[in-house]
């Protein structure tokens, strides 16, 4: 692998440098200007704040179908929250912050406790954040850190398996607000 590369499970991410220039030329082709249908399930994540994409209200709201027709990816990974290596699956948060065109510098994440944590939009760029739906193939319920638990791939990037990077692992994940500080 060369220098300033990472990989999870196989998939190799380039460095912030290269990675901004391929998003930017992909952004250009993605579907952030299709509109967004409205959710035919529950409600298990709504987007708000600065959006160019809604479906309600100046937000945008997914159910579980309308996440799982993001692009998926996966990892396998320890957590201090659970016991051995777990398979987690979801759509990145970049993904869903770009089908959106979500603008601002920083994503508040809120929990349904109201727990939250503000993330620096530069921070959802360079890291793989992943808005796990799927936990060991199956999908993820409230009573057990769902139905949206943000996660990293900790096993496989020690620098992420560190209080700093715990704490913005929100699970029961409710909101994201895309925002300026």
């Amino acid at each position: 692998m060369k220098p300033g590369m990472s990989e999870v499970r196989g998939r190799r991410f380039l460095p912030a440098s290269a990675l901004g220039l391929l998003l930017a030329a992909w952004s250009s082709l993605s579907f952030a200007g299709d509109p967004l249908p409205s959710p035919e399930g529950r409600v298990v994540l709504t987007v708000t704040g600065n959006l160019t994409v809604t479906n309600a209200d100046d937000k945008a709201e997914f159910d579980m179908d309308m996440l799982a027709a993001l692009p998926q990816h996966e990892f396998r990974t320890h957590t201090p929250w659970t016991e051995g290596q777990h398979h987690f699956r979801g759509v990145l948060m970049s993904d869903l912050l770009r089908r959106v065109g979500a603008e601002g510098s920083d994503v508040r994440a809120v929990a349904l406790n109201d727990y939250h944590h503000d993330i620096d939009r530069e921070l959802v760029a360079d890291t793989p954040l992943l808005l796990t739906t799927h936990l060991d193939g199956k999908p993820m319920k409230i009573r057990h850190k769902g139905p949206v638990w943000l996660m990293l791939p900790l096993s496989d990037h020690p620098q992420f398996n560190t209080k700093r990077y715990h704490e913005l692992l929100i699970w029961q994940l409710k909101t994201l607000d895309a925002r300026e500080p």
